[in-house]
């Protein structure tokens, strides 16, 4: 039996494209991420007019902002 071979899937790269692909991976909506854009919480990359890049790295710097320490 032969196996198909995979290519290295969208998840192991370091990069998110849109912001619905930023927003499933954060776990919050579009307008969220559109928000953190907008007030600087999260940096993006825009090497085309309608592409937009964020590093996971990045969204989660973000959501470590907004973590609340247990006591």
């Amino acid at each position: 039996m032969s196996r198909k071979t995979e290519s290295p899937s969208a998840t192991e790269s370091p990069y998110l494209r849109g912001q619905e692909a930023a927003a499933k991976y954060a776990q919050v909506s579009k307008r969220t991420i559109s928000e953190w854009q907008a007030r600087g919480i999260i940096p993006f990359l825009k090497p085309a007019r309608k592409v937009c890049l964020f590093r996971k790295a990045d969204i989660d710097r973000a959501l470590t902002r907004y973590e609340i320490k247990a006591v």
